[in-house]
């Protein structure tokens, strides 16, 4: 699907100013008019009847508009193919079956507007508004997510993880008292 709505390979503006010098490069709008178009929220807003609702004129109220639009685009920054080869198919074009990578470098990484004059996001609790170290209380639950540090991007550690001394990731003792409290085995 994202070689066919175009947003795999997609970058931010950021990363094309900083590596490419384009002061006006865009990400790929395809995707997120198509995703909105058709999968999601439609071309004009509806009421709780389905019935099209209409603005003082008569004409057809749309969903969104183009600023939406680019908006959402920057959401479907920095997808790419899995790298890894699966010997089970035949594949001459690279790997079509699971899911893409996310490469941090080419995300934007700024807030995208919603169509309701909000942010994406907006209702959720910032990292900063949170209680101090609430990682840590009683019933917090530990998600393993591999011992790669970028994992939780989609990514895969660079290869000079394996020879740089300054780079460390934490593997716990299967007898660890320690993981024995992140993986709730005393319950």
């Amino acid at each position: 699907m994202g070689d066919n709505l175009s947003y795999r390979g997609s970058k931010s503006s950021a990363f094309m100013r900083r590596h490419y010098n384009q002061l006006e490069a865009f990400p790929d709008e395809n995707y997120a008019r198509e995703f909105m178009q058709l999968f999601t929220i439609g071309v004009y807003q509806l009421g709780l009847d389905g019935s099209i609702k209409f603005d003082k004129n008569g004409e057809p109220r749309h969903t969104y508009s183009n600023d939406e639009i680019m908006s959402m685009a920057r959401a479907w920054t920095g997808f790419q193919r899995h790298g890894l080869q699966r010997s089970n198919v035949d594949d001459l074009w690279g790997n079509h079956i699971d899911p893409m990578n996310i490469d941090p470098t080419w995300r934007d990484v700024f807030p995208k507007n919603d169509v309701l004059g909000g942010y994406i996001g907006d209702g959720h609790p910032l990292c900063e508004d949170l209680p101090e170290k609430m990682f840590l209380k009683k019933g917090a639950v530990y998600r393993f997510l591999g011992t790669s540090k970028l994992s939780e991007l989609g990514g895969q550690d660079p290869p000079e993880f394996e020879t740089r001394d300054d780079v460390e990731i934490l593997t716990l003792d299967g007898n660890s008292a320690l993981k024995g409290l992140l993986c709730n085995e005393q319950e």
